[in-house]
């Protein structure tokens, strides 16, 4: 069953690019969610952490948003979701900066997701940029991880183009999809997103 949503989405913080919003969304959103997660869960499943069917409900996205905004506003967790400004009643996609440790090293996780309809047309390299220059410059991050399977190519060739750089390779380090599986490490500095000399 999909939780179509007929209304245009609410939010509590937005990001604007060219052809997206990147949104901090309001629990009364959760149907919106609910539908993105339904209709791509089988494309997603290969790359994410198993989860119950539960999971795909409005009930439960809806304290999932609630979460989001609590750790928003605590800046301890950064989540954003995807919608293009063309079809404002549809989510796209999600992008999340978690895992923020403060102190000496300033540093967080990066993590996102797609719909599979919405694949190659670049609204994630967007959205990266964006949501990338916003974390450096107001939440004052230093380092910006993201972690990828080795055979997942179009990510890891969408994370270069963002500017990250490998810099190894973690073992079984993330259970996906019921299995501990390899993942690339790549990361962004501060400095070198705001180096005019690097090409993204």
């Amino acid at each position: 069953m999909l939780f179509r949503s007929t209304s245009v989405i609410k939010s509590v913080f937005d990001l604007q690019t060219d052809r997206l919003i990147l949104s901090v969304l309001s629990p009364s959103s959760a149907s919106a969610v609910a539908d993105y997660l339904q209709r791509n869960r089988p494309f997603h499943e290969p790359y994410h952490q198993l989860h119950n069917d539960s999971y795909f409900t409005p009930f439960i996205q809806k304290q999932y948003l609630r979460s989001d905004i609590n750790a928003f506003f605590g800046k301890s967790q950064c989540g954003f979701w995807l919608i293009k400004k063309s079809d404002p009643t549809r989510i796209i996609g999600r992008l999340s900066f978690s895992g923020i440790i403060r102190g000496a090293l300033q540093s967080c996780l990066m993590g996102y997701h797609l719909d599979q309809d919405e694949i190659g047309k670049g609204y994630m390299t967007e959205a990266v940029q964006s949501a990338c220059e916003y974390m450096f410059s107001t939440w004052k991050l230093h380092r910006i991880q993201a972690d990828i399977m080795p055979d997942n190519d179009r990510s890891i060739r969408l994370i270069e183009r963002c500017g990250f750089k490998r810099q190894g390779l973690s073992e079984k380090y993330m259970a996906i999809n019921g299995r501990w599986r390899d993942h690339v490490m790549f990361a962004l500095i501060r400095d070198d997103y705001f180096n005019p000399e690097i090409i993204r």
